[in-house]
């Protein structure tokens, strides 16, 4: 049975979780502009509390983006000098999609049922997506993407829809044929749901070297980013 560490720094939460003998734990923080001071000594804190060093961790999973620039880069030199050290195997998940996951067990989603997480991304824009719920996992029904408010389009679906993350304060905006049943903007994405997601990809054999452990922006220029 795999050990993997999972890291999560897109948004102003930062969080680790580590899967262990088919046990989970995760230490999760609300942490604005502080990724940088926290995130190495939470993953030295997790590892201890499981009685673990790097060495024995299979793999380490990280949410690489879209999200704060400044969070997504601190994420991925965190993972980057972890994998460096023990030359582990690195496994990058959309934050979106983990935002998805962490709904999925948060409203005790069905098969078919279907969540669009969305990211103020400032600017005037969000990044969104949209996942569908399938044995246990939310899977990509459309690509996570980045454009104004307006251009949020819901796939034509008759399956329960749920809104979550900070971007559906755009809501009205939306162009949108109907609501969903739940909307929570104070949604985050979490380590847990990354670990879930990575041991997934890791188990099926999809994983990458340190050096590719690189974040996923959506937006090319880096200039208005100060968080």
């Amino acid at each position: 049975m795999s050990s993997l560490l999972a890291i999560e720094a897109s948004t102003e939460a930062c969080s680790v979780a580590l899967l262990h003998q088919g046990k989970e734990i995760e230490d999760f923080r609300m942490l604005p502009r502080a990724h940088t001071q926290f995130l190495l000594p939470m993953v030295a804190q997790i590892l201890a509390e499981a009685g673990l060093n790097l060495g024995q961790i299979d793999a380490i999973g990280f949410a690489a983006g879209p999200g704060s620039f400044t969070g997504l880069r601190v994420c991925a030199g965190v993972v980057q000098g972890l994998a460096f050290a023990r030359d582990l195997p690195v496994v990058g998940v959309s934050t979106l999609q983990a935002m998805a996951q962490h709904a999925l067990l948060e409203y005790q989603l069905s098969d078919g049922d279907v969540v669009l997480p969305t990211l103020d991304a400032r600017m005037d824009e969000v990044y969104w997506g949209q996942y569908k719920v399938a044995a246990g996992f939310a899977d990509v029904l459309i690509a996570d993407k980045l454009c104004p408010p307006e251009d949020v389009r819901i796939a034509d679906v008759a399956a329960r829809l749920i809104g979550v993350g900070s971007g559906w304060g755009y809501a009205p905006r939306f162009a949108v044929n109907r609501a969903p049943v739940t909307i929570d903007e104070e949604v985050y994405p979490r380590a847990s749901a990354v670990l879930r997601l990575a041991a997934r990809e890791f188990a099926a054999g999809r994983y990458s070297t340190a050096e590719q452990a690189q974040p996923v922006y959506l937006r090319d220029s880096v200039a208005w980013q100060k968080s």
